[in-house]
């Protein structure tokens, strides 16, 4: 899917590391070509760790995806994946959950809707955490 819509919002807070909790810390990603860490929103971070099914609506998950092997440097974060979990009914085949990519630090959206996010996402081990994964 290309660029969206110039009405699409970036669903990245500007201050999610001091109101966010962290949930993963940096680690490398077999399905992200990067390494990664995770902030989920005081809203889903408690339901987040606790592997609830279904997330609560308004929850927002925010992966970093870094160039290099150290997320303490900015200068290597390059993407933001995000998600943000919508009322039922907001995308059936997504769970209602809203993916979107956001390149840094440009803050500009690359991807707006689950194309790309979903085919991962639907895996089995995906789904008993409502669309969260997650590796060892």
């Amino acid at each position: 899917m290309g660029p969206p819509d110039d009405d699409v919002a970036v669903l990245v807070p500007e201050n999610y590391r001091s109101t966010f909790v962290q949930v993963r810390d940096c680690r490398n990603s077999s399905a992200h070509p990067s390494t990664v860490r995770v902030w989920v929103n005081s809203l889903g971070a408690g339901a987040y760790i606790a592997n609830d099914n279904p997330m609560p609506v308004g929850s927002i998950v925010v992966k970093e995806e870094f160039a290099g092997t150290d997320c303490s440097d900015d200068a290597e974060l390059i993407l933001w994946s995000v998600m943000r979990k919508e009322p039922a009914g907001y995308n059936a085949t997504g769970h209602d959950w809203h993916f979107q990519e956001v390149t840094a630090p440009q803050r500009t959206i690359s991807r707006d809707g689950n194309a790309t996010c979903i085919a991962c996402h639907t895996a089995s081990e995906c789904l008993v955490r409502d669309l969260m994964c997650t590796e060892p």
